[in-house]
């Protein structure tokens, strides 16, 4: 098959253990008081909180992190992380992927391209342009929320506000499944989205869709719903979302996330997986590319939620957990679909709980990229934590 990806691709850098609890984080936090302030869990543009505050953004990370912190860099992004997932548990045995993304002429940009390249991805298509590579500066406590972890994220788009529809060949198009990732972050994409799910349509392409934290709108209107597709009929366009409940709520402008996924299938989209942390995971399926024509409800992975609760600070975070969650759901999708399961249409419950352990095994190394020694060894680790999924839920997702 042929997979082509675009989206939100970037350098993390990863800060952790930091204190959100501190006085030095408080202070420099919405919640706080701060215009264009840090939001605990959420994610803000550096460039508003420096013009907002009149501080360089160096001091107000110094000041945040207790300036004794050296960041991990790695490879981030919801489009190109679930694509990279693809690609190493899938082996890319017989498939062609490819991922466009933004990168600037700077050494983050050649960062990336080097990383890239390790990966079995085209990205012939990628583009350079005249900015600074995007970045995140991935704030990470893993003591908060009594363990659980959280994380805050500082965005700089840079090269990524640069693309545009018009820089897409049309070959990207050419593809049997076309993967949309944190399009919220490269602002030009993410406004034409209706008109690239058409064209996938129009190629008979499964047009997927796995959303981020839309900081963007959410400035432009607080209270209104982000716009994810330009008219509520354009929902019919994507075969399969993923989103989690902020988002979910944000986007469909409910309040809760049952209403949400209501919303979203009422609305034409074919499926709709929502997760929420480490509540149940919604998923809704009309019956278009899966079997299932109902709602469900599965856990999370326990036994990754216990590893990751065990893991000391400083070697595991939660970065990444849902880009890969999306990557293992594709994953699984593309799989099925080939091997012509259930006579040609996958099972969105065991593309889900895939997902799922994709997602718990992400929370147990640092960073969203997981740099293998040899082929099939992220599969290989992940595949214990789906035979101990199978025994939480007493249902079978062999792979």
């Amino acid at each position: 098959m042929r997979i082509n990806g675009i989206g939100c691709s970037l350098i993390d850098n990863l800060y952790t253990p930091v204190d959100f609890n501190s006085t030095s984080y408080k202070k420099w936090t919405e919640a706080g008081g701060i215009q264009n302030g840090i939001i605990t869990g959420g994610l803000i543009f550096g460039d508003d909180l420096e013009t907002s505050s009149g501080i360089p953004y160096s001091s107000i990370l110094d000041e945040v992190t207790g300036g004794g912190i050296i960041p991990s860099k790695n490879i981030g992004g919801p489009g190109v992380v679930a694509v990279i997932h693809i690609s190493q548990i899938l082996n890319s045995d017989g498939h062609e992927i490819g991922f466009i993304g933004s990168r600037g002429t700077d050494l983050d940009g050649e960062y990336l391209s080097r990383k890239l390249g390790l990966f079995n991805i085209d990205s012939s298509n990628y583009i350079t342009a005249t900015g600074h590579t995007p970045f995140t500066d991935v704030l990470a406590d893993p003591d908060y929320n009594c363990g659980n972890g959280e994380r805050s994220f500082i965005n700089y788009i840079g090269a990524a506000g640069e693309m545009s529809t018009d820089m897409i060949p049309s070959s990207f198009f050419e593809a049997d499944i076309l993967i949309f990732g944190g399009t919220g972050l490269t602002p030009k994409i993410h406004d034409d989205l209706s008109i690239l799910l058409r064209k996938g349509k129009l190629k008979g392409a499964i047009n997927c869709v796995n959303t981020v934290y839309d900081f963007r709108n959410q400035k432009k209107d607080p209270a209104g719903p982000w716009p994810l597709v330009s008219e509520r009929k354009d929902f019919g366009l994507i075969d399969l979302l993923i989103t989690d409940n902020e988002e979910a709520l944000r986007i469909s402008g409910c309040d809760k996330k049952s209403d949400a996924a209501t919303f979203f299938m009422e609305a034409g989209t074919g499926s709709v997986i929502i997760t929420h942390g480490e509540e149940d995971i919604i998923c809704c399926s009309d019956g278009r590319l899966f079997t299932e024509e109902n709602s469900f409800t599965i856990p999370v992975s326990a036994k990754a939620g216990n590893i990751i609760r065990n893991t000391p600070a400083g070697e595991a975070d939660t970065t990444g957990c849902g880009d890969n969650f999306a990557g293992g759901v594709y994953a699984s999708v593309i799989r099925q679909i080939e091997r012509a399961e259930t006579n040609g249409k996958p099972s969105l419950k065991k593309a889900a709980a895939f997902g799922a352990v994709s997602g718990g095994f992400a929370g147990q190394y640092l960073g969203g990229v997981f740099y293998e020694k040899n082929d099939g060894e992220k599969l290989a680790k992940i595949l214990p934590l789906l035979r101990a999924y199978e025994k939480q839920t007493g249902e079978s997702y062999a792979w």
